[in-house]
């Protein structure tokens, strides 16, 4: 079994090491979607029908353009048929990559998209308690109501209309009458 955290924390090494850490994570991401719309490639890739070389030679002509780097690591993960841990060992990859460059991944889950405004606004509030580069993302969910979730850092704050009404049904329910 691979183990995606070693092999995450391995190729981010690699990359910080020689400088390229930074264009080697936009080129994982782009390889994260492209086998993320196409399993069946992944799946391909990790059958052992398909010889191993010609597995080889589709990764080259897909990924080729890419740094070797990425391509050396696609190559590694078809030779033990685990392309299916790519996107973990890309998420480690990511883990490392934030942490070494002080950045934050936040996200603001609301009823509503969120205005320009008050992502900056958030965003400023986030950076200032953090000391961090806040990544913001806001994610619609339109069962919240209104209000908002604000996931960071394994942290969870809920101040939805949704979260309120449920703590107010529960108290409800916990009151003899």
């Amino acid at each position: 079994m691979i183990d995606t955290v070693g092999y995450g924390k391995a190729l981010f090494e690699l990359t910080a090491e020689n400088g390229t850490d930074t264009q080697v994570r936009e080129e994982l991401e782009t390889v994260r979607t492209a086998l993320r719309e196409q399993p069946d490639y992944v799946t391909l890739l990790d059958t052992p029908a398909v010889a191993t070389e010609e597995k080889l030679a589709l990764l080259r002509e897909a990924f080729g353009a890419m740094d070797p780097m990425v391509l050396n690591f696609l190559s590694l993960l078809c030779e033990k048929r685990a392309c299916y841990l790519f996107s973990a060992c890309a998420d480690v990859f990511d883990t490392c990559y934030d942490e070494t460059h002080n950045l934050l991944r936040a996200t603001a889950i609301t009823a509503v998209a969120m205005q320009e405004r008050q992502c900056e606004a958030l965003k400023a509030k986030l950076e200032s308690i953090t000391g961090k580069t806040v990544l913001l993302t806001n994610r619609i969910d339109e069962t919240l109501i209104g209000g908002m979730t604000l996931r960071y850092g394994g942290v969870q704050l809920d101040d939805s209309i949704r979260s309120r009404l449920d703590k107010l049904r529960r108290s409800l329910s916990d009151t003899i009458v």
